[in-house]
């Protein structure tokens, strides 16, 4: 370099200024100029760099606004600390680097403009303009406002260019998402489901869709300024009385605000309908008032919903009533507080027990060693179920079968009077010790128990019978003698009765439950198989007793309509909550569309607000399909199943912070109760969802078809895990018993409970794995179900 400017710096190098010390600013980029060896660069070490290029890196590096430098015919690159960030990984990989190599993703795009302001000193100035660069490995679309110029030499000619840029990449697309979001919404009013009004500072009526206009009777063209309290007229249910105007209430508060229950709104040609209704105030940039958004929808469809489960309630109530179990609950201060019909019968001698402590009014149930004072205490006060007999002493005098199931406000007792099967049992086993005696005497015996009882020879023969035998099949005890269950029942005779009755044949005692055709109709019963050994240890017989136990199972569904009523309280809360979000964006939406000069800006926030009723639509259709239930089986995809529990979850799933991983590898439909597996899955999902609320985690979502080796069956297998807190050992342990919760009384223990029961009457199996060690916890339930799963 010769002229001025090399003799100016071969003049500070006489004067003993340091290369380091031409370089001014304290900043990362300045100190790493100083360090950078620029001898192996065309730039040359900065001694020998001209006064021109060191006052401009010394400018740039004092500026706080992002610049780099391209210095000479090679273009070298220098930058500032506000230009690194532009760089990401590639710095400090950039500086000194030669430009058309650098940044040679967008070097033809600026190429021509760099070399015009080189050879011709034009400057080149851009707003908004889009070049991709390379940052973090990959390509990245950036906007940028940004200008070349050039930096003059003392002779006339261009030294280098600076670059002055902006990354106003998320400027640019959140202006354009606003624009589309303008325009969508100027679309959306007329299409809105929702009945939409709009009135003024004063409640006048200033817009009104067409739901509106069907809703309330009254053409828009003729409610257009008349006071929102004549259009939308309406009255309490209860008393008849007219309701506050929402814009007064609007008026008042301050706020959003929204109608009471129950409230009736009277058209204009007088008939009536059921609303709710939220409204929302307007407001200027100065925040006063001018007007009111009201949002309203007809609900008629949903009262009706809410008095079908008032009268479903009602009817589970009178199947309470009709058990043949007592049913009693007590309260935490041991006061009862119910009684069905047959547990008052029972104690009728006690008179009226509600409201009186329990220990005071059955005093006979203390004493020592009493198991109804052991068990009604741990399940009081551990949580733990308990199914007992006991003798009641006088004036009682009666042989009890109890079970106790802790609830959230106490414990829940049923019991019944099993003292003529106390008899029974012990009458069975005199006249297994006693052969001698006569049949006469048995049949006396026998005839005493209200339950089936039976003889069967080793060729599976029936030998005897009792009445009850007798009187369920209509025939006298004759007709049986010699005859197998086969010949007997007939076709309808389930498997189960073959097979367990050639295993008490074969020496192995047989508890189970099945259904029987009889001429009641056909009844569940618990059946016991006894073998009946000779002296020498043989088997000569299988004595058969079986109790009906049909009212106690409807007992069992009673209490699982009762999960499903509550589950469906849970989901009516959730998707409330899912809805209110979409209709409060359509509400801002509606008011940004009036307030806004611009028709395309306009119509963009209608169509924004059309697409959030569109998901409001969807998730309230996804919770229709949820819930239908079918009586018959249909085939189901893992997919389909997954998929219908997560639009309903999708919001707490969100809300939580939790993550959702999912892994399909099934293909093959399951043929099953649709219904009854979402309702399995949806309790999975939601326990797993309250395990990681509020801290989230990872929910995952996997499914693969499998062999289940015990049976052979293949069939399809789905997986929920959580990574939450994980199961103590003795939740675990109790995980299926019903009545256990963990949730306070925010659960009815009834879920895991009710899910098994819904699997294994698929044939499937569930199963539980849980961890509590730090860094692993977590909890995985496993659903097994046969590809032809129904068999009902």
């Amino acid at each position: 370099m010769t002229g001025p400017d090399h003799n100016h710096a071969h003049q500070h190098l006489n004067g003993m200024v340091t290369p380091a010390a031409r370089i001014m600013g304290t900043g990362e980029m300045a100190a790493l100029i100083r360090d950078f060896n620029w001898a192996a660069t065309p730039l040359g070490p900065i001694e020998s760099w001209s006064p021109t290029l060191l006052s401009t890196v010394n400018l740039m590096l004092s500026t706080r606004v992002p610049m780099q430098l391209l210095w000479g015919p090679d273009m070298v690159l220098l930058y500032n600390d506000e230009f690194k960030g532009f760089y990401a990984d590639r710095h400090p990989a950039a500086l000194g680097q030669i430009g058309r190599v650098f940044w040679k993703e967008v070097w033809f795009s600026v190429a021509d403009e760099l070399l015009d302001v080189m050879q011709n000193g034009t400057a080149h100035v851009h707003d908004q303009t889009l070049l991709p660069i390379l940052r973090n490995g990959r390509m990245e679309d950036v906007y940028w406002s940004y200008s070349y110029n050039p930096i003059f030499l003392p002779d006339g000619s261009v030294g280098g260019v600076l670059n002055v840029s902006q990354d106003i990449t998320q400027q640019v697309l959140v202006e354009r998402h606003l624009r589309d979001s303008e325009a969508r919404a100027l679309r959306i009013l007329q299409s809105i489901g929702d009945a939409v009004v709009v009135t003024d500072a004063n409640g006048c009526v200033q817009r009104m869709n067409p739901v509106a206009e069907d809703l309330t009777g009254w053409p828009i063209h003729e409610a257009i300024g008349m006071p929102l309290a004549q259009v939308f007229y309406i009255v309490s249910q209860s008393t008849r009385k007219k309701v506050e105007s929402p814009i007064d209430k609007v008026k008042r508060l301050g706020t959003v605000v929204g109608l009471a229950n129950h409230t009736i709104l009277i058209r204009r040609d007088g008939s009536e309908i059921h609303i709710d209704d939220s409204g929302a105030p307007i407001r200027d940039e100065s925040g006063t008032l001018t007007g009111m958004v009201l949002v309203f929808r007809n609900i008629d469809e949903r009262y009706a919903a809410e008095q079908e489960r008032e009268a479903l309630s009602a009817r589970l109530t009178q199947v309470l009533e009709a058990t043949t179990d007592g049913v009693v609950t007590i309260d935490r201060n041991w006061i009862v507080t119910y009684i069905n019909a047959q547990g008052a019968r029972s104690v009728a001698n006690k008179g009226n027990v509600i409201g009186t402590n329990h220990w005071k009014t059955f005093p006979e149930a203390v004493y020592e060693g009493s198991p109804y004072v052991y068990h009604y205490h741990r399940a009081m006060e551990q949580g733990i179920p308990a199914e007992f007999e006991a003798y009641y002493p006088d004036p009682l005098d009666i042989f009890a079968h109890v079970t106790v199931r802790p609830s959230p406000d106490g414990i829940v007792l049923f019991f019944r009077d099993v003292t003529a099967e106390r008899r029974a049992e012990r009458s069975l086993k005199e006249s297994q010790l006693s052969l001698a005696r006569s049949e006469s005497e048995l049949r006396l015996i026998t005839d005493t128990v209200p339950a089936f009882i039976a003889y069967v020879g080793l060729d599976g023969r029936y030998l005897r019978v009792n009445r009850t035998f007798e009187d369920s099949f209509g025939h006298p005890a004759a007709y049986f003698v010699g005859k197998t269950l086969a010949e007997i029942i007939g076709p309808d005779a389930p498997e189960i009765l073959r097979s367990r009755g050639q295993a008490a044949l074969a020496g192995h005692p047989q508890h189970f439950e099945t259904v029987i055709p009889t001429l009641n109709g056909p009844r569940t019963v618990s059946i016991n198989q006894i073998p009946d050994f000779d002296e020498q240890g043989s088997v000569r017989g299988v004595v058969v007793q079986a109790m009906d136990i049909t009212d106690r199972k409807r007992s069992d569904e009673a209490l699982i309509q009762s999960e499903k009523l509550a589950a469906v309280g849970r989901l009516a809360a959730s998707i409330a909550h899912e809805i209110n979000n979409p209709l409060e964006s359509v509400t801002n939406l509606i008011y940004l569309a009036r307030t806004t000069d611009d028709h395309d800006t306009a119509n963009e926030f209608l169509e924004t607000a059309d697409r959030e009723l569109r998901r409001a639509a969807a998730i309230t259709n996804q919770t229709l399909r949820f819930h239908r239930q079918s009586t018959s089986p249909a085939e189901a995809t893992c997919l389909e199943l997954f998929e219908s529990v997560l639009s309903i979850q999708q919001g707490r799933i969100v809300n939580s912070n939790i993550t959702l991983e999912k892994r399909k590898r099934a293909h093959t439909p399951v043929r099953c109760f649709v219904g009854e597996i979402r309702q399995v899955l949806n309790n999975l999902v939601g326990n797993a969802i309250d395990a990681m609320h509020p801290e989230g985690g990872r929910l995952l979502l996997r499914s693969r078809e499998a062999i289940h080796h015990p049976t052979g069956r293949r069939g399809l297998v789905l997986t929920v895990a959580d990574s939450g807190p994980g199961m103590s050992s003795h939740t675990f342990a109790r995980a299926f018993e019903p009545f256990y919760t963990t949730k306070d009384i925010g659960g009815t223990g009834l879920g895991l409970w009710i899910s098994k029961e819904i699997i294994a009457r698929h044939s499937g199996i569930i199963s539980l794995r849980t961890s509590q060690r730090l860094g692993h916890s977590g909890t995985v339930f496993t659903v097994f179900l046969p590809f032809e799963a129904a068999s009902r």
